[in-house]
């Protein structure tokens, strides 16, 4: 299943309501209508440019919402029950949308692969001045909960996740069908082939950009939005629609780790080269006092008791001689000290 919505900020009801209601595509026992009373075309475009009358006027603002409800069709299912069925699923869906809204549908079967229902759903509430407006979440969760609600509910209508699929390569309506027919998408799939390669292959930055370069493709960053740009078409391609994302990622992680580890190893030679250097410089001291300070604070992290300065060691064996000698000197001064006095009793005689 497949929900897409378009706005315009022009009041062209009638233009629309026309295209609708064409007896080619549509069967009028299938239309849809809330809040709304005519049935013919000209009273509903009345009906819808009265209510628009009542909004409040604003520059470059919605008038109203053109949007398509569309599901492929059931191998195993008549197309009368497969139509009633999607009715029931366009009033669940214009409740759940705009339940205050005036709203206008018509079921094509236009295709031979699928169904589906264009909506006219004016912008403001009935009567009212304000508009309706839903946030990309808002209308985001309500196509997801009526898809989960319709293959849950309808089994038979065989159809398969889409809106709920996990992040991956997302198609517009015509890629959708032209996916659906050939089961190929040829500008897209030749694109994807080449950033695949492109991606796996790169190892840097610079080889990234001139391999793009060679294919023909120009990276772009715009705010959080990433793609890139075919030169030959002038088109852009967003990563994330292409299912490419991932991808980027992984070789965006992988060339920031490459780098990381460039610049590691550079900086390691660097400081291995500034180191020879200053040894080179150097007297070749086994160790320097430099370093033997340098061993002690780091130790002395560990052990606060190296740091502090060792206790002086006697030594016995000079303090024995240092005696020894001191008598002998004494000694010496004694004899002395008498031989000077029998002197001078000799010379008093």
């Amino acid at each position: 299943m497949i929900i897409k919505s378009m706005s315009r900020k022009e009041p062209s009801f009638g233009q629309l309501v026309e295209y609708m209601s064409d007896i080619d595509k549509s069967d009028e026992q299938y239309n849809v209508y809330q809040n709304i009373y005519s049935r013919k075309q000209n009273d509903i475009e009345k009906e819808f440019l009265r209510n628009a009358s009542h909004a409040a006027k604003r520059k470059n603002g919605n008038y109203l919402y053109h949007e398509i409800l569309s599901i492929t069709k059931a191998q195993k299912l008549d197309d009368k029950k497969q139509k009633e069925i999607l009715r029931d699923i366009a009033y669940e869906y214009a409740k759940s949308r705009a339940s205050e809204n005036l709203i206008f549908g018509t079921l094509h079967d236009d295709h031979d692969n699928h169904l589906h229902y264009h909506l006219l759903i004016s912008a403001n509430a009935s009567g009212e001045s304000k508009k309706t407006r839903l946030t990309k979440a808002q209308f985001d969760k309500i196509k997801k909960e009526l898809e989960s609600r319709v293959l849950k509910r309808y089994p038979e209508l065989e159809q398969t996740v889409v809106i709920n699929k996990e992040a991956g390569e997302k198609l517009s309506n015509k890629g959708a069908e032209q996916k659906r027919r050939t089961g190929k998408t040829p500008e897209r799939d030749q694109l994807k082939t080449k950033l695949q390669d492109i991606f796996s292959q790169c190892d840097t930055k610079e080889d990234f950009f001139a391999d793009l370069n060679k294919a023909g493709l120009e990276f772009y960053l715009r705010g959080k939005t990433m793609g890139v740009k075919d030169l030959a078409t002038e088109r852009n391609h967003r990563l994330k629609t292409l299912g490419m994302l991932k991808n980027f990622q992984d070789l965006s992680d992988r060339i920031e780790l490459d780098e990381a580890a460039k610049t590691k190893q550079e900086r390691v030679s660097a400081y291995k080269t500034n180191e020879v250097e200053i040894d080179s410089k150097s007297d070749p001291k086994p160790e320097t006092e430099t370093k033997k300070n340098q061993k002690a604070y780091s130790q002395a992290t560990i052990n606060p008791n190296i740091m502090q300065p060792p206790e002086p060691e006697m030594n016995m064996s000079v303090t024995a001689k240092q005696q020894e000698k001191h008598k002998t000197e004494m000694s010496e001064m004694r004899q002395q000290q008498s031989g000077a006095q029998q002197n001078r009793k000799g010379d008093k005689q």
